[in-house]
């Protein structure tokens, strides 16, 4: 990942676990742990997601021995018969197991308080391998384990986030902390209404960006993100160059990006609706309260957002929005004049400041004219209405996303002022 200097210490991720190479369950430990890791300045070169196989286990610990000195390991050490990975580390270490009293006593309090006996299965939690120190769990019964083999770490933790979380934070952070010799910072700049090529083309020679900065462009079929990435001595200096990078990006793709890191597009939108002290309801017919459930997801909401609708039949947009059926039978449900009139509806049976709609083909079912991906938004306050059309592609469920984060970021540039008004 990095070019302008050698990190000194490298470290993988190992997720083991049927339920995360069958896709069953999201990893995000890994998200975490990788995170982490960053801020102390160690550099995670992979991450391997292994299921409950003891030689698939071995042979990917094996492999990983050989490039890095640091190892994580999640998941795997419960207490069901699936939960075979401190066996497996056992016998890789070529060690016996023993009784941790401390661990028992520890499960004995736990079930004790919930007046119950420590079942067998759970009781096999305080074996533990003679050759690991023992991480003790104050979250859960299984402990997690340190394993040192010259100068190289493998840390077996929980697959629970949050037993994950309280175990690297109380044992892995300060061990590791006395390793650190720099920081790995990064940041995310996101944009929407360009595709990967576009952005390039628009910034021009990516050669100075480069010599701050490790950069990449993680694309989607929503938005494009840029990631700038560096490491340095100190955080400080981390954050210097991160900002003098971003300021870089901004100059030229400053009009696209709505937000960076953690930022969402609904939250952006939500703070500029906010900070105009408005009010906001939206009408939608194709994306079926898509675009409401995304602005009804930012905590605080409720001081801004007052209403969202779904007329998805013609009866309902002229009973509930009170459009002319005229409109319609001359236009279509599908064309400006419909998505303007139900802008300007829905902010009038609101009383809103702002109305935001949505109609569109989500596909099939599409005609010549107006094909499947066909979509106007519109958005409407007092001082005057605005319409775009968007074409998009055949396949619904995508078309229904793109029409929600395209309403959104029509609505953040009209908010910005950057859309000529029209009375």
């Amino acid at each position: 990942m990095f070019r302008d200097k050698n990190i000194p210490v490298q470290a993988e991720i190992i997720a083991i676990g049927n339920e995360v190479v069958s896709g069953l369950i999201q990893d995000t430990n890994a998200k975490y742990l990788s995170q982490q890791l960053h801020l102390l300045g160690i550099n995670v070169s992979r991450i391997t997601a292994v299921g409950d196989d003891g030689g698939s286990i071995s042979s990917v610990l094996e492999s990983a021995l050989r490039r890095v000195d640091i190892i994580i390991t999640t998941g795997g050490l419960g207490s069901t018969h699936d939960d075979i990975t401190k066996d497996v580390l056992a016998r890789f270490f070529k060690s016996k197991m023993k009784v941790d009293e401390k661990v028992l006593a520890m499960l004995e309090s736990a079930f004790k308080v919930r007046e119950r006996e420590v079942p067998e299965g759970v009781r096999r939690q305080c074996e533990v391998p003679e050759s690991a120190e023992v991480l003790y769990n104050e979250k859960g019964t299984a402990p997690g384990l340190l394993f040192k083999l010259d100068e190289k770490k493998i840390f077996s933790l929980p697959g629970v986030p949050l037993e994950m979380e309280y175990l690297f934070n109380k044992y892995i952070y300060p061990n590791l902390l006395k390793l650190q010799r720099g920081v790995i910072v990064h940041r995310i700049i996101k944009m929407v209404g360009l595709t990967e090529a576009s952005l390039w083309e628009k910034f021009g020679p990516v050669d100075p960006l480069e010599k701050l900065v490790t950069v990449a462009s993680l694309p989607s079929f929503l938005e494009v993100k840029v990631r700038l990435s560096c490491f340095e001595d100190s955080l400080d200096f981390a954050k210097s160059r991160i900002n003098k990078a971003e300021n870089m990006v901004m100059e030229s793709l400053g009009g696209w990006v709505y937000g960076k890191d953690n930022e969402t597009l609904e939250g952006k939108v939500g703070e500029l609706v906010k900070k105009k002290r408005s009010t906001l309801a939206v009408a939608e017919s194709c994306t079926g309260g898509l675009l409401g459930h995304r602005l009804t997801q930012v905590p605080g909401s409720s001081d801004y957002f007052l209403e969202g609708v779904t007329t998805y039949s013609n009866e309902a947009k002229v009973n509930r929005l009170g459009i002319n059926s005229k409109l319609i039978r001359e236009y279509g449900a599908v064309s400006e004049e419909v998505a303007i009139a139900m802008a300007e509806g829905i902010r009038r049976t609101s009383g809103s400041d702002i109305g935001l709609s949505i109609t569109g083909v989500a596909g099939p079912g599409a005609s010549y004219a107006k094909p499947s991906g066909t979509v106007f938004i519109a958005v409407s306050d007092l001082r005057g209405s605005h319409c775009e059309v968007f074409r998009f592609h055949n396949d619904r469920h995508k078309n229904k996303e793109k029409s929600a984060q395209a309403a959104l970021d029509l609505l953040r540039r009209w908010l910005l002022n950057s859309i000529k008004r029209h009375i």
